[in-house]
C-alpha cells in the first residue's frame, strides 16, 4: 500500500511542476507576482518534523471513512477530499495532502458527504444507536456539530487513547480556540489546519479602490496601520455616499452606496470586532454570562442599528441568503465602497473578474483606544469529532493529527501565500493587513456552543436588529434570564457522560 501511494505522490508532484497552468491570463499574471512557483513549492520548511512514532504506523491499506458535509457556500468547493488533480492550487494541495497522509499511515481515505447539516447529526445518531463502526471521523460545522456532544455521541479527545498521537498543543491546532472550547478540562471537538473553512470564513471588509479614489479618500491601509480604522471612521466615511444611478428615486440594487450590509450575519461580526464576549469562564472552567461588557454591548447595539437603518450611505441587504450571490454581484459590479464578507469571497469568479481593484481591511475597531483589530469567524467552519463507536480510537487520532500536520505544512501556505496574497493582494502593505486579520481572531464560547445554547449572542443583537427593534434592554434581559438555565441543563448532560 505504501509503495503504491508513493508512486501516486510522485505523479502528483510531477503534475504540479510540469502541468499546464489554469485560469485566465489576468489570474495567471496576478499569480506570478508571488514568489512561489507552484503548489508543491509552497511548503512551510520551518515546521518541525512529524512525530516519528506517528510516521512509523502502517495500517496496511485500512479504509478510513470521514463523514462530512456538502455545503459549498460555507466551506468552498472542497475541504476534506478531492477526486483528482486539476491544476487548481487549492484542489491540488488538498489532493497532495491526502496522498501524503495515505502514504504515511498506509490507509485509504474515503469521504462521505451529506447533503445537509442535519443529515450528519442523523447519521451519527444512527451509527451510535446501532453500534455501527462505519465512520472513523466526523467533520461538521461548529454550529450543527456541537449538539452531538450533549447527546453523548462523541469522545473526549484528551482521553480514550485518542491522544496517543493527537497532540493538541502543536501549532496546527489553534490554542486560543481550544482554550475557549474546553469544558472542565474536556474537549469533544477541535478545529485547526485541516479545516480550510476556518480561514475562509474569517470576516474582512472589502473596499473598492476606484470608488475610494473618486471620493478622494486617504489611503485606507494607512488608516488601518495608524489605528484609526474605527466604526466611527467607517460610519462618517459612508454617510451620504449614495448615487441614484437609474434615476427612479428608489434605493435599489442598481444604485451605488457607501456600504452594503445585511441585518443578519453582519451583525454578528461586531462581537469580535469590538472585542466583546457573551460568555466567559469561571474559576472551575465552566461558563458564565459576561456582565462586564453589558454597557458596551448596549452601545454597540445602537451603533449597528444606526449603521444599517439610519445611515444614508448604507444599503440594507436584508436577511441571510444561502448562495451569497447578491453580495458577490453588487460589490464586484462596483456598487459600493465597502462590504463586510468572508475571505471565501476572494475565491469567487465575481471577485476574480472584478473590473475595479479592491482591497481588504479588518472589520473596524470600537474606538482608537482598542488595542488591536479583531476578527470574527462565521460559525459554519468545520470541527472534527470522533464518534464513540469507531473501531480504533488511536487510528482516528493518528489520521487527524497527520492531516493537521500536513495541512499546516503545505495546504495553508498554498491557500494563504499563493491564492490570497499572491493572486489577490499584490502589494506589501495589503499583505501586512491580511496578516493582521488572520492572526487576531477571537473566540467566544457563546459562538462555539451556540447550537447547544440557542445562540445567545444572536438573541441579544442579531435577532432583534433583524426585526428592526430598538429596545436592546428587553432582548438582553430575556437572555439573561434564560441562558443560566440552558447552561445548567448542558452541564448536567455533560456530567452524565463518562467518555
Amino acid at each position: 500500500m505504501k509503495k503504491y501511494l508513493s508512486l501516486l505522490l510522485l505523479i502528483s508532484i510531477l503534475g504540479g511542476l510540469f502541468g499546464c497552468s489554469s485560469g485566465d491570463e489576468k489570474n495567471d499574471k496576478d499569480s506570478s507576482s508571488d514568489t512561489t512557483q507552484g503548489t508543491v513549492a509552497n511548503i512551510n520548511s520551518d515546521v518541525e518534523p512529524i512525530n516519528e512514532e506517528l510516521a512509523s504506523l502502517d495500517y496496511k491499506g485500512e479504509v478510513f471513512n470521514i463523514l462530512a458535509r456538502k455545503e459549498k457556500h460555507h466551506v468552498g468547493e472542497n475541504e476534506i477530499w478531492v477526486e483528482e488533480y486539476t491544476n487548481d492550487p487549492i484542489n491540488d494541495a488538498i489532493y497532495e495532502r491526502n496522498l501524503y497522509v495515505q502514504e504515511l499511515l498506509g490507509i485509504e481515505i474515503r469521504e462521505v458527504r451529506q447533503e445537509s447539516h442535519g443529515d450528519i447529526q442523523d447519521s451519527i445518531d444512527l451509527m451510535v444507536g446501532s453500534g455501527d463502526q462505519t465512520y472513523d471521523l466526523a467533520a461538521a460545522s461548529v454550529y450543527y456539530g456541537t449538539p452531538m456532544i450533549t447527546r453523548g455521541n462523541v469522545y473526549n479527545l484528551y482521553e480514550n487513547n485518542i491522544d496517543t498521537y493527537l497532540d493538541l498543543t502543536k501549532p496546527w491546532w489553534p490554542q486560543y480556540w481550544i482554550d475557549e472550547a474546553e469544558i472542565d478540562d474536556r474537549l469533544y471537538c477541535v478545529t485547526g489546519s485541516p479545516a480550510l473553512s476556518f480561514t475562509r470564513l474569517m470576516y474582512v471588509t472589502y473596499y473598492n479602490k476606484a470608488i475610494a479614489a473618486e471620493h478622494k479618500l486617504e489611503n485606507l491601509y494607512d488608516v488601518v496601520e495608524d489605528g484609526r480604522w474605527t466604526i466611527d471612521y467607517l460610519t462618517k466615511t459612508v454617510s451620504g455616499m449614495y448615487n441614484d444611478n437609474n434615476g427612479n428615486s428608489i434605493r435599489d440594487e442598481e444604485d451605488t452606496y457607501g456600504i452594503l450590509i445585511d441585518n443578519y450575519c453582519h451583525v454578528d461580526i461586531f462581537w469580535s470586532s469590538f472585542d466583546m464576549r457573551m460568555l466567559v469562564k469561571d474559576t472551575e472552567g465552566w461558563f458564565e454570562i459576561n456582565t462586564r461588557d453589558k454597557d458596551k454591548i448596549s452601545r454597540t447595539y445602537d451603533i449597528v442599528y444606526s449603521l444599517i437603518y439610519e445611515n444614508t450611505g448604507s444599503y440594507n441587504m436584508g436577511g441571510f441568503k444561502d448562495d451569497g450571490a447578491v453580495f458577490e454581484y453588487l460589490f464586484s459590479d462596483g456598487k459600493a465602497l465597502f462590504v463586510p464578507a468572508e475571505l471565501l469571497y476572494a475565491e469567487t469568479t465575481e471577485y476574480r473578474n472584478m473590473q475595479d481593484d479592491y482591497g481588504v481591511l479588518p472589520t473596524p475597531k470600537y474606538d482608537e483606544k482598542q488595542d488591536k483589530y479583531y476578527t470574527y469567524v462565521h460559525d459554519q467552519y468545520s470541527i472534527f469529532m470522533i464518534p464513540i463507536t469507531v473501531r480504533d480510537q488511536v487510528m482516528s487520532g493518528a489520521v487527524l493529527e497527520a492531516m493537521a500536520y500536513e495541512s499546516y505544512r503545505s495546504l495553508h501556505p498554498v491557500y494563504y501565500d499563493k491564492v490570497l496574497k499572491g493572486r489577490y493582494l499584490s502589494d506589501p502593505q495589503s499583505r501586512r493587513i491580511l496578516d493582521m486579520i488572520v492572526t487576531n481572531v477571537t473566540m467566544d464560547p457563546a459562538w462555539i456552543y451556540g447550537g447547544i445554547l440557542g445562540v445567545p449572542a444572536a438573541e441579544v443583537m442579531r435577532n432583534p436588529i433583524e426585526l428592526e427593534k430598538q429596545n436592546f434592554a428587553s432582548s438582553y434581559a430575556k437572555v439573561e434570564r434564560s441562558l443560566p438555565q440552558k447552561m445548567k441543563i448542558v452541564k448536567m448532560a455533560l456530567e452524565g457522560i463518562s467518555h
